[in-house]
Formats: C-alpha cells, sequence, structure tokens
C-alpha cells in the first residue's frame, strides 16, 4: 500500500514535470520574470477574482446577454450589478454594444476564460 502511494506521488510529480517543461530544452519558456505584477492584477485577476463577474464572463462565451439576462443570472439588482459589469468593462474583458444594448465577451474576455479551463486542468492533477 506504501508502495503503491509513493510510486501514484511519483508519476504526478512527473507529470507536473512534464507538463511544465522544465526539462525541455526544445521549446522556449515564456519569461516569468517579465510578467508585469500590476497589469495583471488590475486587468485580469482582480475582474476575474469575483463569483458573479466570472458568472458574468462565462455566461457570455457562448452569446450576448442583456441588463435583465445578467440580473437573473447572478441574482444582482442596479447598482450592485452595474458595479459588477463596470469592472468587467474596464478591464476590456467585455463591451457593450450600443449605449443601452447588450453585453458581449471581448477576445480578451473569452482568452482569459480558456486560461481558466488550462488551469483548471492543472489544479485536477
Amino acid at each position: 500500500m506504501c508502495f503503491k502511494e509513493v510510486n501514484s506521488l511519483f508519476n504526478k510529480q512527473l507529470h507536473l514535470i512534464n507538463s511544465l517543461q522544465i526539462y525541455s530544452s526544445t521549446e522556449e519558456r515564456p519569461e516569468i520574470s517579465a510578467i508585469p505584477e500590476e497589469v495583471i492584477v488590475k486587468q485580469v485577476l482582480d475582474p476575474l477574482a469575483n463569483k458573479q463577474r466570472l458568472q458574468i464572463l462565462k455566461s457570455m462565451a457562448s452569446e450576448t446577454k442583456t441588463f435583465s439576462n445578467l440580473s437573473k443570472l447572478t441574482g444582482l439588482r442596479g447598482g450592485n450589478l452595474l458595479f459588477h459589469i463596470q469592472k468587467l468593462l474596464e478591464s476590456d474583458l467585455i463591451l457593450q454594444r450600443h449605449e443601452r444594448g447588450d453585453y458581449m465577451i471581448t477576445e480578451k474576455g473569452y482568452n482569459s476564460l480558456l486560461m481558466l479551463a488550462e488551469f483548471k486542468k492543472y489544479m485536477e492533477n
């Protein structure tokens, strides 16, 4: 039983090393030190670090949404919902088609969701 657990942990570590390409010399890894902390936190992490904002963004991955649709989805009303929408608008994760029109996801917003989906896979291993 003990050897089984050790073997399982070892295989997980090998999988992690392979997925991070730590020992791979054929591909160029991204420069971690070049990550702009303030920009990433302000424009990506902060806007996505809220359950309702993430719900809003996910719902727009396949179709545009009205304010009423988003209110039903999140359970938020008026100014509370507008606060969260504004955060997503300011960080260019969504846009509004007209002054009082539908909201839709941007390319940056969609790519952020794809990044989160990839991240989820690594968290499960």
